[in-house]
Parts: structure tokens; sequence; C-alpha cells
């Protein structure tokens, strides 16, 4: 597990109004990864064929310390590659988004959801048919935006984002699934206070393989997280997160657990922790992860402070790494960033030439010891 003093997180982002933070992200229950396999025309997994595997997208929105239901946000939005999804006034579901069979591809409604030891109701976006296709085999993304109030006014908050990983079914054959891709951890201790990650591996046929071995990793120091013996999931507590924790697990046919064939990540959060991994993008607001045009250059500061107050920097924390991972899921380990540390604050400059080198598209997971 993660050792003590310990903070991660991925490339997210912070809005600053008025000296309150209004920070949003978006969650998935489920998983946002889905190949189309051109030998047997299927999409694995099938998510018109089997709602239970259909992913469950809501935002996670919150003012200083204080999450937003979906009663509190104004004026909400969402879209899929840049574009708005309209819906239908009375099925709810998109109008302007269908697949080739014209079934809509998604659909609005509310969901529940436990963040800090209460439940919210927050907007939820169910994807109800397959995105992947012969003709769409590259990352998706989709957003949400609003406004929430603050001092008797509603303001923006930046659109928030997650990437739909599609891709052509490998040369190999299978597809690693972890489920939920995103989850949060509640409470100190009880019900809420640890969440279970479980591993699923697919055929190129579209159906579940039955003989298969997995290991658990933390993404962001390596360490390999222990579990049971033939145990294809992990469970995570409260005491094993300090904000943030990715896990990655690489999945095996062979016994021996030697030739690795996929792998996939999950990011918990843990959202009773006062500590916050802050991470920003050319010192603005705005959405600009990965979205570099030719011969810009990206300068990424990240910091730990705490939730309620970015400038309250905990200067205990004093190493930064960051790991890279490139929109196959394979680590890039050549020609990375530098990262300088001062005053409590690490930064590294991310060129578009590092982003077009290793498939246009990259993931950062940010350590902070």
């Amino acid at each position: 597990m993660p050792i003590p003093n310990t903070i991660s997180n991925h490339f997210t982002l912070t809005a600053l109004q008025n000296g309150l933070t209004i920070q949003g992200s978006l969650r998935v229950a489920g998983t946002l990864s889905q190949n189309y396999s051109a030998g047997t025309g299927k999409c694995i997994p099938d998510w018109y064929a089997t709602p239970a595997k259909r992913p469950k997208l809501y935002p996670v929105i919150r003012k200083g310390g204080v999450y937003i239901g979906a009663a509190a946000i104004h004026a909400g939005k969402w879209f899929y590659n840049d574009a708005e999804i309209i819906f239908d006034s009375e099925t709810h579901q998109s109008t302007n988004f269908k697949d080739a069979d014209n079934h809509p591809l998604f659909e609005e409604g509310t969901m529940t959801v436990p963040l800090a030891g209460d439940s919210y109701t927050v907007p939820c976006l169910t994807i109800i048919s397959n995105l992947a296709s012969p003709t769409n085999l590259d990352v998706d993304t989709i957003g949400y935006e609003g406004q929430v109030e603050l001092n008797g006014k509603f303001v923006d908050f930046p659109r928030c984002s997650l990437d739909v990983k599609i891709a052509q079914m490998t040369t190999q054959g299978y597809l690693g699934l972890l489920s939920p891709e995103s989850a949060i951890i509640s409470a100190k201790s009880g019900a809420g206070s640890s969440v279970t990650i479980n591993a699923e591996l697919y055929g190129e046929d579209g159906t579940a393989v039955s003989t298969y071995y997995v290991k658990f990793f933390n993404a962001g120091t390596g360490q390999q997280i222990t579990v049971a013996s033939g145990a294809k999931s992990v469970t995570i507590t409260e005491a094993d997160v300090t904000d943030n924790l990715i896990i990655r697990c690489d999945f095996f046919i062979d016994s021996a657990m030697q030739n690795r064939i996929t792998s996939a990540f999950a990011s918990i959060d843990d959202t009773t922790d006062p500590e916050y991994l802050y991470v920003s993008f050319n010192g603005s607001d705005g959405d600009n992860s990965g979205q570099l045009d030719s011969g810009e250059t990206c300068t990424v500061t990240m910091w730990v402070a705490t939730m309620e107050d970015p400038t309250a920097i905990n200067t205990a924390y004093t190493n930064f790494t960051v790991q890279f991972y490139d929109g196959n899921q394979q680590e890039i380990t050549t020609g990375l960033p530098t990262i300088t540390v001062a005053n409590n604050k690490a930064t590294m400059d991310v060129t578009y030439q590092f982003i077009a080198a290793n498939g246009y598209k990259i993931n950062g997971i940010v350590t902070a010891q």
C-alpha cells in the first residue's frame, strides 16, 4: 500500500473564484474503456446489449470544502467531443447523437453518491449504446459544465471531462477492465470506509475470459499491492489513501505471471482527507490538459494544500514525481519533462512534441511525498 505521507493525484483542474475554490471533476461508475473487434464486428464490452455494463458518469463539484448536489447546479450541460448533447424532454435520451442503428447514445438523469460521509444527488449521464465502431477507434471525450451560486451570483465552473478510451482490439486480442474505474471513500470507518476494485478480462469475441491472473500496483509509486492468491479484486481502505490513489492492474494468462498482455487503471478519492494535491495548467482555471497546439508548451504546477484553501501550502511535501502513460496505457520512460521544486511547489514544462511523440494523448500520475 502507499507509504505514509505520500499523496497522489492525476491531472485534474482547479478554479479560483473570489477567494473560494470551485473544483469540478467527472467520475464514472463502471468503466470507460471499449474496444472494437474487426474480426467479429463486436464492441467489447457491448453497452447496448448489456445494460448492466453501461457506464454512468457524474460530476463531483465542490465549493471550498462543500460538495454541491444537482439542485444547486445551474444550467448544467453535457458535451460529447466538445458538442453539446441535446436530450428529448420526455425520454431524456440524446437526439443529436445516435449510433448507426439510430439508437440514442446517451441518457441523462440523476444518481445518489456518497461524499465525505453524506449522500448527494448529482447529475448523471449514462452511455446506453456503443461508441466504438469501424470508423471510431480513437479517444472520445465527455464533458460537463454549469454554474453555481457564489456571493449571490451564478458563476461558471470550468468544464470537467473524462476520456472514453476507444480502440481496436489489439493483436493480443484482450481487453482488461477495472470496475469501478473511479471510486470514492466517503467515511473514516464503517460503511463507505473502503472500496473494492474488480478486474475483468475480455477476449476478442467479446466473451469474458475465465482463466487469467492479475497483479495490482500503486501506479504512483510502482509498489505492488498484496492480494490473496488468485484474487481478481483489491479492497482499498481509508487508511491506504491520502486524497487520491491510482491503481494499476496488469493482466496475465500465464500462471507464472511473466508476460503481461494488457493493463487497466482506476482512481480512488478519499473525500475525508483535508489534504489536496493541486494540479494547475499554465496557471489558469481552464481544462486544457493535453490540448496544446503545435509549438506550444504547457507549464504544469503541483502542490499540496488543504481542500478549502489552495494557498494553505503544506510544507511537509517536498518531493514530487510524475509517471506518464500514453493513450494505450503504456508507461512512457524516455524524454520525460524535468521537474523543478521551489517553495513546496513543483513545476514542469510539457511540450507539444512530447505529447505528439507519444500518440498525441498522455496521462500523468502525480505523487508528492
